[in-house]
């Protein structure tokens, strides 16, 4: 039998796996399955007209004066997210005999790929980035409790629920991750451990110095840290955008009409039906419209689910958008506020304090046309390609985007109780 490798491969790639990979970017995460997508951003930005007044010309007794509405321009620029995976040479060698065995190999590192990329934009998402900068950051160490090392290993301890803007998150940390810091050099670092709970109010991450110049984390406090290479480089994420009560998102400046019109930050409260429908009557109030979820930690979810016993069902939630196999639907919680029922979903990127009021048909993910899987013109259109420092073979999934988010059809509690 002939060799079977990944010029031969060619087809099997195409037809696979852009699919499957299309199939889980429309479905796999619940929250970016409920807002807007839209494939076809060209061009250098986009322009996205928002009004932010109704205009003049209303009185009565005489014909009123007029005045032209306010409008604002969004400006979209688009972000590069990527995922990357690798296969080891020898693996190929040794199933090159069998078209089966070879898709079998690839298909689980290919679709690891797909869920990777998935919750890194969900961690987006949910992050306290803004268009203006985009930081990024996956957490910041404790301020009371230095960086220790031993024999090369970084230990890093972060506070569990205090240090607003970026409060703990077990989420955002996952072993085999490569992370930058803020505090200068090009040092690279490999997550190796996860302790999320090393006491009741702190959390730590085990880290080895991997790639760039040395820098020593001993005795440093308040590190901020990074996905690799991805400080000032994330998609607008929503805790930064629906916080803000200054400066500008998307090069329009915050206040009034321009930020959320319910910001409960700090409460050291429970969460109570009386703070549900409280954000859902200032969205309403402030912005016209109900929002059509909420989004909260599974802390607070599970909150939910032990109290309201008068005020809660279980319904489906449906996919705005469609993926090969269809819609995909979900079951949630649904809260019967003042405004309507309204389902809660819960995510594992949202701090545990948190509880966002969201309407997904103000959240749009603006995409280049045919994000996904790169294909290698020089390998047939494979997309594995020879990895120029070692022996495996890599495949690049590439989406180049941005979120848009209207501020202030959503609002955001903080501080809700944990305990």
């Amino acid at each position: 039998m002939a060799n079977y490798n990944l010029t031969t491969a060619t087809g099997v790639f195409k037809t696979k796996y852009i699919k499957m990979s299309r199939d889980m970017f429309n479905s796999e995460n619940v929250v970016l399955a409920k807002v807007k997508r839209n494939d076809s951003f060209v061009g250098d930005q986009a322009l996205i007209s928002v009004p932010t007044s109704f205009g003049g010309g209303r009185g009565s007794g005489v014909i009123p004066r007029a005045n032209v509405a306010a409008y604002q321009k969004m400006l979209i620029t688009a972000k590069k997210l990527y995922a990357i995976i690798e296969i080891d040479n020898e693996a190929i060698k040794a199933s090159q005999t069998d078209e089966g065995a070879f898709v079998r190999l690839s298909k689980e590192p290919v679709k690891r790929g797909v869920q990777s990329w998935q919750a890194n934009l969900s961690r987006m998402l949910f992050n306290d980035s803004v268009a203006t900068n985009g930081n990024g950051r996956l957490g910041i160490s404790s301020s009371a409790t230095a960086i220790t090392s031993a024999a090369g290993v970084y230990t890093v301890t972060f506070a569990t629920a205090a240090a607003n803007p970026v409060n703990w998150k077990t989420a955002n940390w996952e072993t085999k991750d490569f992370i930058n810091t803020d505090v200068g050099g090009t040092a690279e670092y490999e997550v190796t451990n996860v302790s999320p709970a090393a006491s009741a109010t702190t959390a730590t991450v085990t880290l080895v110095q991997s790639n760039g110049s040395a820098f020593d984390l001993t005795g440093r406090t308040s590190v901020q840290f990074f996905m690799q290479n991805s400080k000032n480089n994330d998609a607008t994420g929503l805790r930064g955008v629906l916080l803000a009560t200054s400066g500008s998102a998307y090069n329009i400046n915050i206040g009034y009409r321009w930020q959320a019109p319910s910001q409960l930050v700090n409460l050291s409260a429970g969460i109570t039906p009386d703070l549900l429908n409280q954000q859902a009557l200032d969205i309403k109030y402030a912005f016209g419209e109900n929002h059509d979820m909420f989004v909260t930690s599974f802390v607070q979810y599970r909150k939910l689910l032990n109290q309201l016993e008068d005020q809660k069902r279980y319904m489906l939630v449906e996919s705005r958008n469609e993926g090969p196999k269809g819609k995909f639907s979900f079951q949630a919680l649904e809260f019967m506020a003042d405004t309507g029922p309204i389902p809660v979903i819960a995510e594992r990127f949202v701090e545990d304090d948190t509880l966002y009021s969201l309407n997904s048909d103000f959240i749009e993910f603006h995409a280049r046309p045919d994000g996904g899987w790169v294909e290698d013109p020089t390998m047939g259109g494979s997309i594995f390609r020879l990895s120029p420092t070692n022996d495996t073979w890599q495949a690049r999934y590439a989406v180049y985007g941005e979120f848009g988010i209207m501020p202030s059809a959503h609002g955001i509690m903080t501080g809700l109780t944990v305990s």
